[in-house]
C-alpha cells in the first residue's frame, strides 16, 4: 500500500461523508479495504460510514484494526482516538468490561504527553461509564473536566459533548435545574448546526433519553421535533441505533405512528447482534402502535418477540388481552407485571421507580374497572396519584388525573369524576398526547352520559372521533361510533366530517407472482415461512430507504415513500435482494413492483384516492422481477435512473392510457 493510494481514498471518502453519502463513503472504503490499502485513518472512517448505516459490529471491528494499525505505526493520537471511541461503541452495547479495558488502553498512551483534545474525549467517555454504573459524583467530574479542556482548546464538539454528559450527570443527581439548563444549551448548540454531525446527535439522543427518563416528555418532543428539522437541512435520516428507540417514544407520544414505527423497525435491524435488549425495545414499541392500531394479530407476535430479547411486554400485552375480550387473562398479566417487575434497560427507569410503575398502574385501573373490581383500581388510582405528586411531571399528572376521573366515574361521583377528567383531557393536550387525550375525552363523554348531560357528550365524542381517525385508531374509533350512533338513535343528529389531509407521495405496490400455485406446491408451512421472510426482507428495504409500510395485501406490501428516488431505490434493492438470494439459496419468489408518484388522501396510518388505485394497476401491469413506473413519476425525479422501454398500457378500471417505463435494475 503506497501512503498516496491511501490519502487518495481517504479524500474520496472523506468528501463523500461531508455529503452524508454514508453508502458511497463505505463502498469507497470498503474496496479499498479488501486491497488492503487502509491506513489507520482510512480505517477510522470506514468505522464512520459503517456507524452511520448501522453496521456497528463492521464500525467496530474497523476500529480494533485501526488502532492496531496505528500501535504499529507508533501513531499514538490515532491509536488514542480509536481506543476512546471503541470504549464508547462497547459502553453502547453494555460490555462495560471491554470498554473499561480501551479505556485503561487510552489512558495508558496518554501517559506522559502535553494534554490534548484526546484527554477531554476520553473524559467524556468515562463520564458516561461512571453514569452508567451509577458513580454519578465521577460522571459529574469527569464531565466537567472534559468541558474544561474543551474550552482550553475551542474544541466546541468536546465541550457540547461534555456539557451533555454534565447535564445528564446533574439530572440524575436531582439539581433538575442546572441539569436541563446544561443540556439544553448543548442540543441548542446541535440543532443550531455548530457540531459535526456525529457530536449533534449524540448529544440530542442524550438529551432526549434523558427528559424521558425524568419523565419530561414535553421537552423531549420539542428536542426531538429540533432535531429532525436539523436532520432535514443536513440531509440525515436520523441518528442510529438507540437514538431511533428513544425518537420512536416520543413520536408515538406525538401521534406520528408511522414515523414512530418506521424508527423502531430500523432501530431493530440495526441494533440486531449488538444490543439485543434494545431490539426488544423497539419490537415493544412496534407491538403497542399495532395494538392501537387494531391489528392485534401483528401485535401479539411483535409483543412476543419482545419478551423473547428480554424485553417486558407489559402493559400492552395485559392490554391486548383485554382488547380480545379475556379480562381474565388480561387482570392476571398485570398483576403479575406489578408483582413481579421484569428488570428494565440501564436507560430505562429502573424497576423501583415510581415512574416505571405509571403505565402499568394507568392500565390496571382500565382492566379492573372492565372486570368490576372497584376496589383494586381505587387502590391503582390512589398510587397514581402519590407518584403524580412525588414527580410532578406531567405525564404523571395526565395519568393519574385520567385515571381517577374514572374511577370516580365507576364508584357514581359523576362531579368530581368530570372535574379530574377535565383536567387529564388538558394536561394531555398541553403534552400534544392525542390518542391520550381521545381516550381521556371518551371517560369524559361516558361521563356525562351516566350523568345524564347528552348535550356535552356529543361534543366530547366529536372531537375524539376525528383525532382517532385521523390517527388510524380503528378499535377507538369504532367505540367512539357506537357511542355516537346510540346518540342519534336517541334523537340526534350525526354531524360528523370525514377528516384528512393532500399530501404528495410516491406509492409502491408489491405482489408475490403465482402466489397462490406456491401456497399449493409448498404447503401451508412452507408457505407461511417463506411469507414470513418475504415480509420482513421488503419492510426492512422500505425501511432503509425512508419509506413507510402502509399495509400487508396479503401476498405484497403497499408502502409510501416522499422521495420518487427513495421509492426507486427500494424497489431495486428489493429486486436484487431476491436475485441474491436465488443465487444464494436456491430459490426467492418473484416479485412484481409498481411505482407512481400522486397526491392523495392521507387517513391515518393509510392513503386513499385515485392515485393509490393507479400505482395498484401499474404494479399488477408488471412481470416478475421487473419494476414499473409512471413516466410522469420519473420526471419528478432529482437524478436519472436506468430503463430498459417506455410504453403506453391499458389499465384496468383507469379511463385513459398510461405511459410506464422498466426499471433497469441487474
Amino acid at each position: 500500500m503506497s501512503q498516496r493510494t491511501d490519502a487518495a481514498v481517504v479524500e474520496r471518502a472523506s468528501e463523500a461523508l461531508h455529503r452524508h453519502a454514508w453508502q458511497e463513503a463505505f463502498d469507497i472504503l470498503t474496496e479499498a479495504d479488501g486491497r488492503g490499502e487502509l491506513a489507520p485513518r482510512g480505517l477510522e472512517l470506514l468505522a464512520e460510514a459503517a456507524w452511520w448505516l448501522g453496521g456497528l459490529p463492521i464500525a467496530i471491528d474497523a476500529r480494533e484494526r485501526a488502532y492496531a494499525a496505528a500501535t504499529k505505526a507508533g501513531q499514538r493520537e490515532a491509536a488514542v482516538e480509536a481506543a476512546v471511541n471503541l470504549a464508547r461503541d462497547n459502553l453502547f452495547r453494555n460490555a462495560t468490561a471491554v470498554a473499561n479495558g480501551w479505556l485503561k488502553r487510552a489512558e495508558r498512551l496518554l501517559e506522559g504527553v502535553p494534554e490534548s483534545p484526546a484527554a477531554g474525549y476520553l473524559a467524556v467517555t468515562r463520564s458516561f461509564h461512571a453514569a452508567l454504573t451509577g458513580d454519578l459524583d465521577e460522571a459529574l467530574a469527569s464531565a466537567t473536566l472534559g468541558y474544561e479542556i474543551g474550552a482550553r482548546f475551542g474544541d466546541r464538539d468536546l465541550q457540547a459533548l461534555a456539557l451533555s454528559e454534565r447535564g445528564a450527570a446533574l439530572l440524575a443527581q436531582g439539581d433538575i435545574e442546572a441539569g436541563l439548563a446544561a443540556v439544553d444549551e448543548a442540543t441548542a448548540a446541535a440543532v443550531g448546526g455548530e457540531l459535526a454531525p456525529v457530536t449533534a446527535g449524540g448529544v440530542c439522543c442524550t438529551t432526549i433519553e434523558a427528559c424521558t427518563a425524568l419523565g419530561d416528555l414535553r421537552r423531549a418532543a420539542d428536542w426531538t421535533e429540533a432535531q429532525d428539522r436539523w436532520c432535514s437541512r443536513e440531509g440525515i435520516s436520523g441518528f442510529p441505533g438507540m437514538c431511533r428507540i428513544f425518537r420512536s417514544e416520543i413520536k408515538l407520544l406525538r401521534g406520528a405512528w408511522l414515523e414512530a414505527e418506521a424508527e423502531a423497525r430500523r432501530a431493530s435491524t440495526e441494533l440486531a447482534g449488538f444490543i439485543p435488549a434494545a431490539v426488544g425495545t423497539a419490537m415493544y414499541q412496534i407491538g403497542e402502535i399495532r395494538l392501537r392500531r387494531g391489528d392485534l394479530p401483528s401485535a401479539e407476535a411483535a409483543l412476543i418477540q419482545a419478551r423473547s430479547y428480554g424485553q417486558d411486554p407489559q402493559p400492552a400485552l395485559a392490554l391486548l388481552r383485554l382488547a380480545q375480550g379475556n379480562v381474565a387473562a388480561a387482570s392476571a398479566e398485570i398483576r403479575q407485571a406489578l408483582d413481579e417487575p421484569i428488570k428494565a434497560p440501564s436507560w430505562r427507569a429502573p424497576p423501583d421507580s415510581g415512574l416505571f410503575r405509571l403505565p402499568l398502574l394507568g392500565a390496571q385501573v382500565e382492566i379492573a374497572i372492565a372486570a368490576g373490581d372497584l376496589d383494586l383500581a381505587r387502590r391503582a388510582a390512589d398510587e397514581l396519584v402519590a407518584i403524580a405528586e412525588r414527580f410532578e411531571s406531567l405525564p404523571a399528572r395526565a395519568t393519574a388525573a385520567t385515571c381517577e376521573g374514572a374511577i370516580l366515574t365507576a364508584e357514581g361521583d359523576f362531579e368530581r369524576g368530570a372535574r379530574r377528567l377535565r383536567e387529564g383531557v388538558g394536561l394531555w393536550i398541553e403534552l400534544d398526547a392525542p390518542y391520550e387525550g381521545a381516550r381521556a375525552r371518551i371517560l369524559l363523554a361516558e361521563n356525562y352520559l351516566a350523568s345524564g348531560d347528552l348535550d356535552r357528550a356529543e361534543p366530547e365524542l366529536e372531537i375524539a372521533r376525528s383525532s382517532f381517525e385521523r390517527l388510524g385508531a380503528t378499535p377507538s374509533l369504532k367505540v367512539v361510533e357506537s357511542r355516537l350512533a346510540g346518540l342519534r338513535t336517541g334523537g340526534r343528529q350525526q354531524t360528523l366530517v370525514p377528516t384528512g389531509g393532500r399530501v404528495v407521495r410516491t406509492l409502491m405496490f408489491t405482489d408475490i407472482v403465482d402466489s397462490t400455485r406456491l401456497s399449493e406446491l409448498l404447503g401451508d408451512d412452507a408457505w407461511n415461512d417463506l411469507l414470513r421472510w418475504h415480509d420482513e426482507t421488503l419492510r426492512a428495504i422500505v425501511v432503509a430507504n425512508g419509506g413507510v409500510e402502509v399495509k400487508s395485501t396479503g401476498d405484497g406490501l403497499f408502502a409510501a415513500f416522499e422521495a420518487v428516488d427513495s421509492a426507486i431505490d427500494a424497489a431495486i434493492a428489493i429486486q436484487r435482494r431476491l436475485a441474491a438470494q436465488r443465487k444464494s439459496q436456491g430459490f426467492a419468489p418473484g416479485v412484481r413492483i409498481g411505482l407512481h408518484r400522486a397526491e392523495v388522501t392521507q387517513s391515518g396510518l393509510d392513503f386513499h384516492g385515485g392515485g393509490v388505485n393507479l400505482a395498484a394497476r401499474i404494479g399488477a401491469v408488471a412481470s416478475s422481477d421487473e419494476i414499473v413506473v409512471s413516466t410522469t413519476t420519473l420526471e419528478a425525479a432529482a437524478r436519472p435512473h436506468p430503463e430498459i422501454d417506455r410504453r403506453t398500457v391499458a389499465l384496468k378500471g383507469i379511463s385513459k392510457p398510461v405511459d410506464v417505463a422498466t426499471i433497469y435494475w441487474r
